[in-house]
């Protein structure tokens, strides 16, 4: 296990169960089944492949500042040689693009366009000013593939959109906060980044009261959805307890703290948005990526 730990830290394993989420929940409510294993688990495999390819590049990509900023990572350590790195992330995009394309032709045109951003985001993008929101439009299209998967061009209806506009935004916060991980002191995009994060909660919210919104919602739904709202509610707390305590300490480690809890709460909002349109046994669907990404987290990286 020490041997592969160097590639498992390469590709934040913990997080790639967090990319599977997101198309599993776009396909859940695009009016997906979740017993259509054949429909969404390509769906899933391209996300995590793609995901971790990305992640493989950015260190790839970052190779001359992590000598001196993240010395004791995989790729400036020495474990794993640079070559091997982008290797490796093609390798993943092509497993990605080929799985997607098992799911149609609108889920393939979604992961080559995801591909194409990501690549977009770790070339030239990362630290100019469109860096946080090319971040937030990978998370969203990783979304879209799951929508487009199930529903096609209908998207899953203007709430199958709102829901990945607000990814996009949250994600931008997360990455608005990454920013400052290794700084000491104050940092301007902490603040930033947790009203991002806040306003897509909001968003999120105004989707899980609206199931009208979507193309499919679940003919059974409660008037209030008490369990998709009471989870959105809490993942909120843990959200600006952790982005609040980022600004408060103002440290890298807070902020990688802060970080850390934006990237795996990513799980449970899905969960809340999805309980709330389709209901809670097609939630469990993709609450059930979380245990995998938590435990990984304790013993691997993810930020």
């Amino acid at each position: 296990m020490r041997r592969l730990k160097p590639y498992l830290q390469l590709v934040r394993l913990p997080n790639v169960f967090t990319a599977a989420a997101d198309s599993v929940a776009g396909w859940l409510l695009a009016g997906g089944s979740p017993r259509n294993v054949v429909g969404w688990a390509p769906l899933a495999l391209a996300s995590m492949t793609i995901y971790a390819a990305g992640i493989a590049w950015n260190d790839y990509f970052d190779y001359e500042i992590d000598l001196i900023e993240r010395p004791g990572r995989p790729l400036p350590s020495g474990r794993i040689s640079r070559r091997f790195a982008g290797l490796l992330a093609a390798g993943l995009a092509f497993v990605g693009l080929a799985s997607a394309s098992l799911a149609g032709p609108g889920p393939a045109a979604v992961a080559l366009a995801l591909v194409g951003c990501i690549l977009a985001y770790n070339v030239g993008l990362k630290r100019t000013p469109l860096g946080p929101w090319a971040m937030g439009s990978c998370r969203g299209l990783d979304v879209l593939l799951g929508l487009v998967g199930a529903s096609g061009l209908a998207f899953g209806g203007n709430g199958g959109l709102l829901v990945v506009v607000a990814l996009v935004a949250y994600i931008a916060g997360v990455t608005y906060i990454s920013r400052s991980e290794v700084v000491e002191g104050p940092a301007q995009g902490t603040s930033l980044g947790l009203g991002l994060q806040v306003a897509a909660i909001a968003g999120l919210l105004v989707a899980a009261f609206r199931p009208s919104l979507f193309s499919n919602p679940s003919l059974n739904r409660p008037l209030i959805p008490v369990e998709g709202l009471l989870i959105l509610v809490l993942v909120a707390w843990s959200i600006v307890w952790a982005g609040a305590g980022a600004l408060r300490e103002q440290t890298g480690l807070s902020r990688r703290k802060a970080v850390k809890t934006g990237v795996l709460a990513l799980v449970w909002l899905h969960v809340g948005v999805v309980a709330a349109v389709r209901g809670v046994p097609e939630a469990l669907l993709v609450a059930a990526w979380w245990p995998p990404a938590f435990l990984l987290g304790r013993w691997i990286y993810s930020t």
